[in-house]
């Protein structure tokens, strides 16, 4: 649940997109699921870590006990990604729920221009699930990739527009989900920010999903981000649902 900008000497970002300036600061990737196209600055490492919890329309429920990624700022507009989720998982069927721990996520993040007026900032993600490392419940039978388009524009000094559109591969059959996803936010206060966005996944072959998420992110200070978030099926209301919190640090 992975982005917010404030672009006035002070950059912060809120939720779902971020924007950057010269000063070092935390550039998160969450929370929620519209992808900004900031990256992490040149040699910085960024943690982003959280909570989730989440009920599934046919009564399962999952518990993300840990979501865990390392982003580190190998150019000024490229990061490496390095991540996994800890996972509780309760169907209903079983006495006691299971845990596991999700697969291995190596992934890059490229920024490929900068936004001006109605050009937007364009960057490009691409990540990649190892059926090899985690708990073997959760692990794909294959190699899962999976690849975003992201757009963000800044709207004023207060507000950002993004938009993301992607395939994901669940390395089990060769037809992939398509992913789309909207989001808007802007600055409440030059530390509070709040935004919300709806995502969509599309296949063939399953359901498709469509939901809507909304959040706060608070700047405690130049290296560290928290927020929290909620987000809810309103095509099923009251049966999928799911809540969030999390933080975003600038280790070095």
């Amino acid at each position: 649940m992975k982005k917010l900008s404030l672009l006035i000497g002070l950059t912060m970002v809120f939720g779902i997109c971020h924007a950057q300036d010269e000063l070092p600061i935390v550039v998160p990737d969450r929370p929620g699921f519209t992808y900004g196209a900031a990256v992490v600055q040149h040699h910085k490492i960024t943690w982003d870590n959280g909570f989730a919890f989440e009920s599934m329309p046919d009564g399962e429920r999952t518990v993300t006990l840990n979501s865990t990624m390392l982003r580190y700022g190998l150019f000024e507009n490229m990061e490496l990604r390095l991540g996994s989720d800890f996972l509780l998982s309760y169907d209903g069927l079983e006495p006691r729920p299971t845990f596991g721990v999700g697969p291995l996520t190596a992934g890059v993040k490229f920024k490929l221009n900068e936004g001006h007026g109605i050009i937007p900032t364009v960057g490009f993600l691409a990540e990649l699930k190892s059926p090899h490392v985690g708990t073997k419940e959760q692990l794909p039978s294959h190699l899962a990739p999976a690849m975003y388009a992201i757009f963000e524009h800044a709207i004023g000094e207060r507000f950002w527009l993004c938009y993301n559109a992607g395939l994901e591969w669940d390395g089990e059959t060769a037809a992939p989900k398509t992913f789309l996803a909207i989001g808007f936010g802007g600055n409440i206060t030059e530390s509070l920010g709040a935004f919300i966005e709806t995502y969509h996944y599309l296949h063939r072959e399953e359901k498709s999903q469509h939901m809507t998420e909304f959040g706060l992110t608070w700047l405690v200070s130049r290296r560290v981000q928290l927020d929290i978030e909620a987000d809810m099926d309103f095509r099923n209301f009251g049966k999928h649902y799911g809540i969030g919190a999390g933080v975003s640090w600038m280790i070095n």
